[in-house]
């Protein structure tokens, strides 16, 4: 427990009447009056003498202690100041402003249970004005009780409606939410009344992001670069904007700025890493995550992300044993067992692929990717298996002796060239505990390094957070992506557009023969190909892979998922939305095709249909 604490029991144990003195209340007044006007003007030392001046005159004088508290907690005395407002509140209990101030002083100090009780007995004596609502909101925010923060704060605007600030602590806690169309109005009116309000451009760039309008963020973000071009966290935030818009390129520029400011900043180094591997630059990105990995040794994101490097690299022994250490040192993390599922999967250990993402859907029941790799993977085995009869079947027949040694069930592989591997997707931007129309949860995504959150700083301001949506596919990936960003991609042109469906035959009765077959190019293959084209950023390649597979196979909602995600890295929203919409009509179960239209639809304006598919994908999710 802090030392000043203990000042502060002190100070309560000693009420006013054991040094109460008559002195002289007129002196005490004056001197008052003085400090209050040196406070006014910002003349805080002098306030100070003047405040203790006042004191000597009048031991008992409560205004006098509650001032020079509030004045040496805005010096840096905090201990001090919040002694001097017990001693204050010992001479007059009523005093609400001594409680607000005490409040305020022990909200500085992340007592925010102990503040709300200050703020709630300063509204009791009668306090209604702005600052204590905002003050109480704040706290409110910090305790997740979103709803009364709202309250307290729409209180605090009725009250005072030209203070940028509450606009930008109300909008926030609409982020937190997940309500960003109504934060979005708070930050726009913030921003009327202070049109240089830095943080708040942070903010609003920040939810565009989560509304997947990426082309509306970047200029956000640039113009808190204008006025704080020492902002890492907004070169780091536009730098996963044009990640997400498929330029990685400049991405790296801005992950490089960003790290120029803090060296050390692991879930930079992360989002850099990933940028470089979207470029193929797989030996600087394997830099980058080396260098996370001294950082933070004992993080099993890390090792995740380096994992996904050295199988981009084509090093899976590297790769796994990377995934080994992240399950080492996060046996209860369920993407850890699922980005070792994965490992295992590129390796052909299809055993131990499905051992280990059983245990990733033990960890968590509803892990979207996990399910979707261990159908795979299950498929596989059941490859295995038949191949094996197969072979039983055709071969002479063995002396008896030896048949029990001789024979190997040895599962049939197909003839793709080596994987070459996942690379991660692009960092996400993040708000504790805020949901934003997503094309996938953190939880639903391949193994992903995590981002420390933002805190939310000073008890006046409040600070960005969300958790970061991005257009996902389901399958085995390698890499894992960074951390802080976004959804979704910018519109473009493609070479697609004019492509259809191959519609679904009525009956067939004799399947056509397929000239692949025999290569094991199966519908399968082709899906295997194409997501990893796609984690590549080929996204042109993997729709004609993608739609290979389909014409083998037209009910294939993973196939028309991971076309859809191509289209919506190529900004062909319309398309992707309708790739979305195939995947469901095949699968009305499958809760990342809802997320990912989410994604699609809110990039088309669709607000509602957004939404809608959001509550969709996470009833199914949670089922």
């Amino acid at each position: 427990m802090r030392i000043w604490f203990s000042i502060l029991i002190a100070a309560l144990a000693f009420p006013a009447s054991a040094q109460s003195a008559k002195g002289d209340p007129a002196k005490a007044r004056k001197a008052l009056e003085r400090a209050l006007d040196l406070e006014a003007s910002g003349k805080m030392e002098d306030a100070f003498k003047a405040c203790s001046e006042a004191i000597e005159a009048s031991v008992d004088l409560a205004a006098a202690w509650r001032l020079r508290g509030k004045i040496r907690w805005q010096l840096g005395e905090t201990e001090f100041g919040a002694a001097d407002l017990n001693r204050a509140l010992a001479i007059d209990p009523n005093d609400a402003d001594a409680w607000l101030i005490r409040g305020e002083i022990l909200t500085s100090a992340g007592k925010y249970e102990e503040a709300l009780k200050d703020f709630d007995r300063a509204t009791g004596f009668g306090r209604d004005t702005a600052q204590l609502y905002s003050a109480r909101g704040v706290v409110e925010v910090r305790l997740k009780q979103y709803d009364n923060a709202i309250t307290d704060f729409t209180r605090a605007i009725k009250l005072r409606l030209d203070a940028p600030g509450t606009y930008k602590d109300r909008g926030v806690t609409y982020t937190l939410m997940g309500k960003f169309q109504d934060a979005v109005e708070d930050y726009n009116r913030a921003l009327s009344l202070k049109p240089d309000y830095a943080e708040v451009f942070l903010e609003r760039g920040y939810v565009f992001g989560q509304l997947g309008q990426f082309e509306r963020a970047i200029p956000d973000f640039t113009m808190v670069l204008k006025t704080q071009p020492g902002n890492s966290k907004a070169y780091t935030l536009r730098g996963a904007a044009y990640q997400q818009m498929g330029q990685a390129q400049a991405a790296v520029i801005d992950y490089s700025e960003a790290l120029k400011l803090l060296p050390n900043s692991v879930s930079t180094l992360l989002a850099r890493g990933a940028a470089y591997a979207e470029l193929e630059q797989f030996e600087a990105s394997l830099k980058d995550r080396d260098r996370a990995v001294e950082l933070a040794p004992k993080s099993a994101e890390v090792y995740i992300a380096r994992g996904g490097v050295h199988h981009l690299l084509g090093n899976h022994q590297k790769g796994l044993a990377d995934r080994d250490k992240a399950i080492e040192l996060a046996p209860k993390m369920p993407e850890a067992w699922l980005a070792r599922g994965s490992a295992n999967f590129l390796l052909d250990n299809f055993e131990k692929a499905k051992a280990d993402l059983e245990q990733a859907l033990r960890l968590n029941p509803v892990l979207e990717e996990a399910k979707e790799v261990l159908a795979r993977t299950e498929e596989k085995l059941s490859a295995s298996k038949v191949a094996a009869v197969a072979s039983l079947a055709t071969r002479p027949p063995a002396p008896r002796e030896t048949s029990l040694s001789a024979v190997q069930t040895i599962a049939e592989k197909e003839l793709l060239p080596t994987p070459k591997a996942m690379t991660a997707t692009a960092p996400q931007i993040i708000a504790p505990q805020a949901t934003p129309p997503q094309a996938t949860q953190p939880q639903a995504t391949a193994p992903q390094a995590t981002t420390p959150q933002p805190t939310l700083p000073q008890p006046a301001t409040l600070q960005p957070t969300a958790v970061q949506p991005t257009v996902s596919q389901s399958a085995p990936t390698a890499s894992p992506t960074a951390s802080p960003t976004t959804p979704a991609a910018k519109p473009s042109q493609s070479v697609y557009a004019k492509q259809t469906p191959t519609p679904i035959p009525q009956t067939l009765a004799t399947p056509p023969a397929d000239p692949d077959a025999s290569q094991g190019l199966t519908a399968d293959n082709y899906n295997l190909l194409a997501r990893e084209l796609n984690q590549g950023g080929d996204f042109r390649k993997a729709i004609e892979l993608f739609t290979q597979a389909i014409a083998k196979k037209p009910d294939f909602p993973i196939a028309y998922n991971g076309r859809g995600y191509a289209f919506m890295r190529l900004n062909e929203f319309k398309l992707a939305e309708e790739n979305y919409s195939l995947a469901i009509k095949y699968n009305p179960r499958y809760a990342n095709a809802y997320k990912n239209r989410s994604a699609a639809r809110a990039k088309l304006g669709d607000l509602a249909g957004s939404q809608q598919d959001l509550a969709m994908s996470r009833q199914l999710s949670s089922q």
